[in-house]
């Protein structure tokens, strides 16, 4: 297709249909160079988890360790709730028979214990993975540098 009546398409569709834009729109972001960190900053955002890993706690009771947890752990369920739909692998529950057919998906079921020959397996259930079905993160800003911003300095002024 020529590009003049390719922008002319896209211009005019971007000006009439709200979803077409809302795709449209990414394209025209600064998109950060490295990884995509966005899960670890809203988690950090909203549950402290970063903050969390990065503090020494030997020297906390554990009753002050678990009160710290509980408020951790609210944040960061709530950011999993909110940002990714998760379901799991297998549906059945712990400790329960399954049958693993010849055609699974190794990535997504792992053999543990006395694994011989090929399958089909029939086995124990001892977790039942998780799955992501959808994700849907906020876009992030980027620092000036390109580089990766978990959480932004906070400062302060009096």
């Amino acid at each position: 297709m020529n590009r003049f009546v390719l922008a002319l398409k896209t211009f005019w569709r971007t000006l009439t249909d709200a979803d077409f834009a809302a795709r449209v729109e990414p394209l025209f972001s600064r998109q950060p160079t490295g990884p995509d960190l966005r899960i670890l900053a809203v988690l950090q955002r909203d549950g402290r988890l970063v903050d969390f890993l990065e503090e020494d706690i030997d020297a906390y009771t554990d009753a002050q360790i678990g009160a710290a947890v509980r408020d951790i752990h609210r944040g960061c369920r709530k950011t999993l709730h909110d940002y990714l739909t998760i379901e799991p692998i297998l549906t059945g529950p712990e400790e329960s028979q399954v049958h693993i057919p010849a055609d699974f998906d190794p990535a997504a079921v792992r053999l543990i214990g006395n694994v011989n020959g090929v399958a089909p397996f029939n086995g124990v259930l001892k977790h039942h993975g998780w799955r992501v079905r959808s994700v849907h993160l906020p876009v992030l800003p980027v620092a000036r540098d390109d580089s990766s911003v978990l959480s932004p300095a906070e400062v302060e002024i009096p």
